[in-house]
């Protein structure tokens, strides 16, 4: 495939087709979509002679139409100010993406990718959602071509520096801190549940798989059986559990950020990472919605947090967890990269406390939470006096952790107004900061509970574009006054003439 021309005329820029290799991912993707349909399909024509055979022939060519005639008629061109494409066959489409409404670039490439030669582009716009364009395959000098037409983003010249490489310990170490295990245990149990239902089915269907099954799930209750009649036996493997599960997270954080680096260029940023499948993400920096600041209760304690970024146009499946920018690094540090994101940000502000009201709401919750979390326990378990005089002693430190939280919580939470970004912070245990552009807030809600509305306060949600729906940046329990004041000055009218936020230089 010939690379696209310098961006000129627009009449004179030809139109370019697909690598060819799109078709065969092309394929692998409705295969993948189509495999439940077609198994059902085949099975329920089966016993017609013939019918196996005639189906999987028909499928196969309503398959094939579709994803050649996209590669056909799929074809891109750069214009003067954009890039411009076309598709389709029956029903014509064509569009034309300017340059200034991209947000980032990203490219994929995963085993098969690199064997071929090829990368998949996506163009990610300020609208959000999913991607905006997808280039399915296209060679890398191609995509070099469009990467450099669209100018400020993604464009990094020789001058490139590094600003941040996760290392070996790096990697370790926020697999050994993220706390994130709970899926492998569910996974474990689910497996032998669902093994020992297998294995006790006595149904002659499945003949030898069952056998072996069943004979793997006596093994299991032997096994668990001769365990637990030793407590010393019990406490060694439960802590050999752990301790296996802990290892398995940070083997598999050190497969995630293998590779993981962050270059820096001007206005731009790019992200890269990848073992077998390499991906590489181009952000400008004046187009970067918010940042986040966060840490679990293992970091803080450590003293170690993990920053990651709000970029509009994100993936749905990325802005589910932002993008993370920076895996994990120490606190003293963070002020590092959150200048050189954007500048000054790093800088301690003056905070601005929140309502008193802020301690009892915290107080209230947890212990509402505790007290229904103890009655399920005395529910489930029996009333034995050991068990009791146990659930007892948990309720009571639990109790005890509350109120000895309550006050640093409500210290660390508050919010602050300088050099045209807003930082709001939250929670002690395991905080969280979050720092928003002004220029780049959509909206400003005011929410008021019927409590709340007893103590004269509310809270203040601040909506910018490329948060998730479980995502939410709030001051919580400002006076009402100040909440509606801090409503109208941050509302897009109320900042109408303020300079969009962009790093020096």
């Amino acid at each position: 495939m010939n690379s696209p021309s310098e961006a000129g005329d627009t009449a004179e820029n030809p139109w370019h087709h697909l690598h060819p290799a799109v078709l065969w991912f092309e394929a692998g993707k409705i295969l993948r979509r189509l495999l439940v349909p077609l198994v059902i399909g085949g099975l329920a024509v089966s016993r017609q002679e013939g019918g196996l055979l005639g189906f999987i022939l028909v499928s196969s060519v309503i398959s094939a139409f579709g994803f050649v005639s996209r590669y056909l008629s799929f074809r891109y061109r750069l214009t003067t100010d954009g890039v411009e494409f076309r598709e389709g066959i029956f029903t014509r489409r064509q569009r034309n993406i300017a340059v200034a409404r991209i947000s980032h670039l990203n490219t994929h490439q995963n085993a098969l990718a690199r064997l071929i030669g090829v990368v998949r582009l996506d163009i990610e716009t300020e609208g959000g959602g999913a991607e905006e364009a997808s280039f399915g395959a296209l060679s890398i000098s191609a995509a070099e071509e469009v990467r450099r037409h669209v100018g400020s983003v993604g464009s990094l010249p020789k001058s490139e520096h590094t600003l941040y490489a996760a290392s070996l310990r790096d990697r370790a170490l926020a697999g050994a801190t993220t706390l994130q295990v709970g899926a492998v245990v569910a996974m474990a149990a689910f497996a032998w549940r669902f093994t020992r239902r297998l294995g006790g089915d006595e149904s002659p269907a499945g003949g030898e798989s069952r056998a072996f099954l069943g004979s793997v799930g006596s093994w299991l209750d032997e096994l668990f059986a001769s365990i637990s009649a030793s407590p010393a036996l019990t406490l060694l493997s439960i802590a050999l559990l752990l301790l296996g599960i802990w290892g398995l997270s940070i083997v598999l954080s050190i497969v995630r950020y293998h590779g993981f680096r962050i270059s820096e260029s001007g206005d731009e940023l790019e992200l890269q990472s990848g073992v077998l499948s390499r991906s590489r993400t181009f952000i400008a920096r004046d187009r970067t919605q918010a940042v986040e600041v966060r840490a679990n209760l293992v970091r803080n304690l450590l003293g170690f947090v993990q920053v990651a970024i709000v970029a509009a146009g994100s993936h749905r499946q990325d802005r589910a967890r932002s993008r993370i920018f920076i895996p994990i690094t120490s606190v003293d540090r963070t002020p590092r990269y959150l200048n050189a994101l954007w500048p000054q940000t790093g800088d301690e502000p003056d905070w601005q406390p929140v309502h008193p009201y802020y301690r009892s709401q915290y107080i209230n919750r947890r212990l509402i939470l505790l007290l229904a979390s103890a009655l399920t326990a005395f529910l489930v378990f029996s009333t034995d006096l050991a068990e009791i005089a146990a659930l007892t002693l948990i309720c009571v430190a639990s109790v005890f952790v509350i109120w000895r939280t309550a006050g640093p919580g409500f210290t660390r939470t508050g919010f602050a107004l300088c050099d045209g970004y807003l930082h709001v912070r939250t929670g002690a245990v395991s905080p969280r900061r979050w720092i928003v552009a002004l220029s780049r807030i959509q909206a400003v809600i005011l929410r008021q509970t019927v409590f709340q509305r007893r103590h004269g306060v509310m809270n203040v949600v601040i909506d910018v574009n490329g948060l998730a729906n479980g995502q939410r940046i709030e001051i919580p329990n400002l006076p009402r006054a100040q909440a509606e004041k801090m409503q109208t000055q941050l509302t897009p009218r109320g900042l109408r003439g303020t300079p969009p936020a962009r790093p020096a230089g």
